[in-house]
């Protein structure tokens, strides 16, 4: 049962009243577990001892216990704070040493002096009085049958016990960057002193640090706690890659003024750029040195180019309309320009033909106005003719052949070595044949009547 005393003036006899007999009549304390430490054997011999506890100028704890050691270091007694008003009052029976358990220890003797020591139940821990490195020793425990002891009878006395200073501590980032912008590292308690390379009014700059490992330290109350940090050279993620590029190109190695970063962007694939992977136009790509939560973390873009390329070239084997000799054409495409080359890349001729083709490999190359190109190899076969016949065969125009000299029949036969059109001159020495536009790949034979036979090869 739980009962409660109300003192209506708060005196000294009333507040020893309620220590001697608070624990049967009035503010009764719930129990708090007796800290092993505090462990102690009762005997018939004791003296109480009065007062208040405080921790830094602030009452106890209710839940605290205040014990007493004999010299011997042995717990002589042991009680709970009694909470009234605000107050922790001491009511700390002493108890002295039984006479008949020879051999055992149980508290005081006469004449040997005690100590107090204050157990904290917030953390367990145990304070000393006055502070955790300086005791106070007590003399004149005397055997009052339980009662207040003289000089230890006043609950009004306060008995201040010193918390230890809290342990200071310092952490912050272990590296950061050259031109990381300044800033405070994470210190306790507040009060102390931060002190080390960059360090102004308690804020560490790393410019001012310069490049290198660096000790900074905390002190507090003449403690020294310690952190080291390194400072790193800024990233620089600049791009060397431009561009711009055709959309024809092979993979292009990207480049960045330092490596082992990171590429990301349309037509990126580790580390590379595949023009032919995105359209025609600008496309940004991103390089990337740290993860985002390095100190020197560092990105930068660049806005990359790629235009459009000619289309291949198409070429057709013709013949030319004056004097019916080979040559080699392409289709116009819009802005853009040929060039014929032969297989040694020797220039036969500009522009769309190619006039005069012996038969041998060439190659032709279409040019853009943006300098992209594409190109075309080839390599086309020519019938065997008679030598100097081209001069004999003569095109008045597309489908109008003359000979310099008397015919027996002509014939035109495809690709396919089908004969498509025959015809008996009768020593004509003019023909219109059967070409329309289109028509593609013909091999014309005119037969003489020496039994030679002329032929040419065209397309229309």
């Amino acid at each position: 049962m739980k009962f409660q005393l109300t003192l209506t003036k708060r005196s000294p006899v009333g507040a020893a009243f309620l220590v001697c007999f608070g624990l049967v009549f009035g503010h009764v304390n719930i129990s708090w577990a007796q800290p092993a430490s505090f462990a102690f054997t009762p005997t018939n011999q004791s003296g109480t001892f009065y007062g208040q506890a405080t921790v830094d100028f602030a009452p106890a704890n209710e839940n605290d216990w205040i014990a007493a050691f004999d010299a011997a270091g042995n717990c002589a007694g042991a009680a709970q704070i009694v909470m009234n008003e605000g107050l922790a009052y001491i009511n700390l029976p002493i108890y002295g040493d039984d006479a008949t358990t020879e051999g055992v220890d149980e508290g005081m003797g006469a004449g040997e002096f005690f100590t107090l020591h204050l157990w904290r139940s917030a953390y367990g821990g145990v304070l000393n009085y006055p502070a955790i490195d300086a005791f106070v020793i007590f003399e004149g425990w005397a055997n009052t049958n339980g009662a207040p002891m003289p000089g230890f009878d006043d609950p009004t006395t306060v008995y201040n016990f010193e918390e230890p200073p809290s342990a200071p501590s310092i952490s912050g980032p272990s590296s950061t960057c050259l031109d990381a912008a300044p800033f405070a590292l994470e210190t306790s308690p507040a009060g102390g002193f931060l002190n080390g390379p960059g360090v102004v009014d308690g804020i560490f700059n790393p410019a001012d640090a310069g490049l290198g490992t660096h000790t900074l330290d905390y002190i507090v109350d003449g403690l020294i706690v310690s952190w080291t940090i390194e400072v790193l050279s800024s990233y620089d993620a600049t791009i060397l890659t431009e561009g711009p590029f055709c959309s024809n190109e092979g993979s292009v190695e990207l480049e960045a003024i330092n490596e082992g970063g990171t590429w990301t962007g349309e037509g990126v694939f580790d580390g590379t750029f595949e023009p032919a992977f995105v359209s025609p136009g600008t496309v940004n790509i991103t390089y990337t040195l740290g993860p985002p939560d390095d100190a020197c973390f560092a990105t930068s873009q660049q806005a990359i180019t790629v235009y459009p390329t000619p289309n291949t070239p198409e070429v057709v084997l013709t013949t030319a309309p004056t004097d019916g000799t080979p040559q080699l054409e392409v289709s116009p495409q819009v802005g853009v320009t040929f060039t014929w080359f032969s297989q040694n890349m020797e220039l036969l001729a500009e522009g769309s033909v190619l006039t005069g083709y012996d038969g041998q490999p060439f190659v032709v190359v279409a040019t853009n106005t943006f300098g992209c190109e594409a190109a075309t190899e080839g390599e086309f076969s020519i019938a065997s003719v008679s030598e100097g016949q081209f001069g004999r065969l003569v095109w008045l125009d597309a489908s109008t052949l003359k000979l310099s000299s008397e015919a027996e029949k002509v014939t035109m036969w495809d690709a396919g070595g089908r004969m498509l059109w025959s015809h008996s001159c009768q020593g004509a020495q003019q023909w219109t044949l059967p070409l329309p536009p289109g028509c593609g790949w013909r091999l014309v034979a005119v037969h003489m009547a020496s039994g030679e036979v002329l032929r040419m090869a065209l397309v229309r």
